[in-house]
């Protein structure tokens, strides 16, 4: 049996997102970022589509929790794809832009 809800819908549309390709997240609350940027992620290579994403940048600004990393690998921040997924259906204040390059 599978679940059909909001949160499996966005990750099979992040999985649809090419190796490599980045997201920035952004908030409409400002409280959670004063510039309104969360956070800037890369999707990991050579996992078939399934890639996590490895966190790029984060303003000071920026609230973490808003956007939680899932493990740390050193010194880098990684996110699941379903727990991406999650965070963005959960918090109708988020929003994110997607580019392939």
């Amino acid at each position: 049996m599978t679940v059909l809800k909001q949160s499996s819908a966005m990750y099979v549309a992040l999985k649809l997102v090419p190796e490599g390709g980045r997201m920035t997240v952004f908030t409409r609350d400002r409280q959670g970022a004063r510039t309104g940027e969360v956070v800037v992620l890369e999707k990991e290579l050579n996992n078939g589509g399934y890639g996590d994403w490895r966190v790029v940048s984060r303003p000071k600004t920026a609230n973490p929790n808003l956007v939680p990393a899932t493990r740390t690998e050193g010194t880098s921040e990684i996110i699941y794809s379903q727990d991406l997924a999650r965070v963005l259906s959960d918090n109708d204040d988020l929003w994110a832009d997607i580019s392939d390059h």
